[in-house]
């Protein structure tokens, strides 16, 4: 059990676990001390001297983000001092005398901490004849499309480059100069090709405006905006994440208008830029025949196609439905004797397999590892946030660009034995398929025998929920396509676009025109569904009140938007007609394996995300510097 410390703040006594800071023992006590520099995620900086107490026993003026507790010292705050009232209000007049009053066109009015501390504790008049447009600091453009930086408005905290540094690890920003003088600038420009992930993690953590989004600039106003939490389910890493929306009303159009971290920093470039993937061209009601139909009529329409004894029906998953819809078609399969696959069982599934009775370990686990090794594809670009949880010597079997943050030291798989440890070997899935991956398999779990822990890590948000619930019924995916091609399979059903990336579009096309029924859940009315006999709408974050099996372990999502079209209570309700029939899920293997490999780039890692005009700029940037070293 933590030692504990009793001191006394404005007069009232508190006991405190021994090591923390003055100021980390009065938030945690509900008091509040202004403060621009500190962060619960970053390491101490003092550099603003904002949250400055009265220490009485030592009779001075001390910052309380750098003050340990002692036991039986006296702590008196701006509630008690007018000492440190004054001092706050110097210190804030001082910053407001240097920056700009542009509130109006600020993008961080609303949520700006400057705006509110002035108000709250500030000077409520300029007392120094000195405006900020004659104390302007040079201006540095960061050549992005994305972010945007105003020196003047700078209050030079630190907190961008710590966060930069300490938890993404992409080191792409620096402080310039001293005093004054100081700006933030890239360490490569242009900042969009630089080391920078984009994870907007900077324009979160800026308590002013001067990194902002230039996506979200102009558009909306942060108070007229909704703001719910749900988790992410473009990786398997699962964080909780902010979405900011309008619904229709006089106050702001009904889309996404951005996505933020919650104060636990768990963000990428997929979800920070990639949420207007969100807002285009939806599908938002079912469809049977080219014709809109009432959730209730398509389930009778389909419970009537499915319940055919004499058709061979498969279902296709993808890695972005929840366990939910899962276990909904795992009873609709069954009864129906179909067949049921995922793009996955091509690669994950056979590494898993053969691996067997494979858990990955949790992100605590991972976070203790005395090393890492990587394998497959480039991890940063897998499952970003998961790189931020990484923090010790790394080793790559084979290379891969951004992974290169880690500077690590390539070996081969073989030596991974020789290391001294316990190591987290974290394998990008997507590179290996068929004879390699069941090989790979077998050798991770030698590894794993030594006592190393063993991350196997698909691109896809709820691939480990299916293998969990499909690992000993589940059919081949190329068996299953063979099968469409050669008419054995006449009714598909296909969650997602996932296979689009394992197939090229001539075999799908081909898939659909043999096929007497292709039934498609999708979140989008272009793509595969333009070819679907029947089209159910498919719940992205935000949509969806579904359970995903993550890094993070069952994570549940929040259903909130107020376009969202209830998936799971549509396949529970087709499931309802399916459960009193008996039956079995059938099952079809095969030795081919599908032509193509999925794609894994930090700004495109799957037909979700390529539909993010701001990601597919990104892409397009980088494409030429993010192809493999090899």
């Amino acid at each position: 059990m933590a030692e504990k410390v009793k001191i006394i703040i404005d007069d009232k006594e508190y006991e405190v676990e021994k090591g923390k800071t003055v100021l980390q023992a009065a938030l945690e006590n509900g008091i509040d001390i202004p403060y621009f520099c500190y962060h619960p995620k970053l390491s101490i900086a003092g550099a603003c001297r904002m949250c400055v107490v009265y220490w009485e026993n030592i009779n001075r003026l001390v910052i309380s983000c750098n003050t340990p507790v002692q036991d039986g010292m006296v702590i008196r705050t701006h509630h008690t001092s007018e000492q440190v009232k004054e001092n706050q209000k110097y210190l804030l007049q001082a910053l407001m005398t240097r920056h700009p009053l542009d509130c109006p066109i600020c993008d961080k009015a609303g949520e700006c901490d400057l705006q509110n501390f002035g108000a709250i504790y500030g000077p409520q008049r300029q007392v120094v004849p000195i405006s900020a447009l004659e104390k302007e600091r040079e201006e540095h453009s960061w050549e992005s499309d994305f972010l945007e930086y105003y020196s003047n408005r700078c209050v030079v905290c630190y907190r961008c480059t710590r966060a930069c540094d300490e938890i993404v690890g992409a080191h792409a920003l620096y402080v310039e100069s001293r005093g004054f003088e100081s700006n933030i600038i890239p360490t490569v420009r242009p900042m969009d090709t630089s080391t920078c992930e984009m994870c907007g993690i900077c324009v979160y953590v800026c308590p002013v405006g001067a990194i902002i989004s230039k996506p979200f600039k102009y558009w909306s106003r942060s108070w007229l905006l909704q703001k719910e939490l749900t988790r992410c389910n473009l990786c398997p890493v699962g964080c909780e994440i902010q979405i900011e929306f309008g619904v229709g009303d006089w106050r702001s159009k009904r889309k996404v208008y951005r996505t933020k971290p919650t104060e636990e920093l768990n963000i990428c470039a997929k979800a920070f830029f990639g949420y207007d993937a969100l807002n285009v061209d939806r599908l938002l009601k079912p469809y049977a025949h080219g014709r809109e139909e009432s959730p209730g009529n398509l389930v009778n329409l389909l419970s009537s196609v499915l319940g055919v004894h004499e058709r061979e029906t498969a279902f296709i998953l993808s890695g972005y439905i929840p366990n939910e819809i899962i276990d909904s078609v795992l009873t609709i399969a069954k009864a129906t004797n179909s067949y049921i696959t995922a793009p996955q069982t091509a690669d994950f599934f056979k590494i898993a397999q053969a691996f067997g009775d494979y858990h990955p370990p949790t992100i605590e686990e991972v976070q203790n590892a005395d090393f890492y090794a990587f394998v497959g594809e480039d991890i940063t670009s897998t499952a970003t946030v998961l790189t931020y949880y990484t923090k010790g010597k790394v080793y790559r079997v084979g290379k891969a660009l951004r992974d290169e943050k880690f500077e690590p030291e390539e070996i081969e798989l073989e030596d991974i034995e020789k290391l001294q440890g316990t190591g987290v070997i974290v394998v990008g899935t997507t590179a290996f398929g068929g004879e390699e991956a069941r090989k790979l398999g077998e050798k991770l779990k030698t590894l794993a025998d030594k006592g190393h822990k063993v991350l196997l890590l698909p691109k896809d948000g709820n691939v480990y929920g299916i293998y969990q619930r499909i690992k000993d019924i589940y059919s081949d995916i190329d068996a299953v396509v063979q099968a469409v091609l050669e008419g054995r399979i006449n009714t598909l059903v296909i969650f997602g676009e996932d296979i689009t990336e394992y197939y090229d579009p001539e075999t799908v096309e081909q898939m659909a025109e043999k096929l007497e029924h292709l039934i498609v859940a999708s979140p989008y009315d272009f793509g595969l569904s333009v070819r679907a006999t029947m089209k159910v709408p498919m719940a992205l974050m935000g949509e969806s009140n579904g359970t995903f099996t993550t890094l993070f372990g069952e994570v549940k999502g929040r259903k909130f938007l107020p376009w969202a079209f209830d998936d799971i209570s549509f396949w529970n309700n087709l499931a309802d007609a399916f459960r009193d029939k008996e039956g079995e899920v059938k099952v079809l293997r095969g030795n081919t394996y599908p032509p193509k490999k999925p794609q894994v780039h930090i700004y495109r890692n799957s037909w979700i995300t390529s539909r993010s005009e701001n990601l597919t700029k990104l892409y397009e940037k980088n494409k030429l510097v993010s192809e493999y070293k090899v």
